[in-house]
């Protein structure tokens, strides 16, 4: 058998670098997904393609604790059967989305914190003790469904764990409708 000279290797050599490099380079060339707008929201969601699991766990499991407990205090606390119905469902919404995220994080052994932020706690306290619960609950959920919906919906699309994105999937519909049954309230 005869062996091919050093420089007829060359060409292919220089073809197979440069076929390389053109992989490299159309991978490096596509364009980042857009952000994801959440209807009648102000502001975009935040950038969940570098958002790790478990940040994403952090906010959404704090989001929808929040929620629920909010809405059961006012549930409880006010006096328009409207709102008690709309702050029910919004509690019940928010279960089932604790729920989906607590069964995906056990399969990746991230488990979502039973715990609020103190700025989540604040409010919560601030709910048991205000006159207007109505108006307060109105003025801290919109904000609080407005940023979960958007992380969830952005996670839904770019997050990195295939286990805790078809919890997003579910999560940001059921969360923009929450915003809109409180919007509409």
């Amino acid at each position: 058998m005869r062996e091919l000279p050093m420089f007829a290797s060359m060409p292919v050599r220089i073809a197979l670098i440069v076929a390389s490099l053109l992989v490299v380079a159309g991978c490096a060339s596509r364009p980042a997904p857009a952000p994801v707008a959440i209807p009648g929201a102000t502001g975009m969601a935040p950038a969940a393609a570098a958002l790790a699991p478990a940040a994403y766990m952090q906010l959404a499991a704090s989001s929808a604790l929040f929620a629920v407990r909010a809405s059961d205090l006012v549930a409880q606390r006010t006096g328009d059967a409207r709102l008690r119905e709309v702050a029910r469902a919004i509690a019940q919404d928010q279960r089932g989305i604790g729920s989906q995220l607590n069964f995906a994080g056990r399969r990746l052994d991230l488990l979502p914190s039973a715990a609020l932020t103190s700025e989540q706690a604040a409010d919560l306290s601030r709910l048991e003790s205000v006159g207007d619960v109505d108006k307060l609950y109105r003025q801290v959920m919109d904000p609080v469904l407005t940023r979960a919906a958007q992380l969830h919906a952005a996670f839904a699309v770019r997050g990195s764990s295939p286990t805790l994105r078809p919890a997003a999937q579910m999560a940001a519909p059921a969360t923009r409708r929450n915003l809109q049954q409180l919007r509409r309230r």
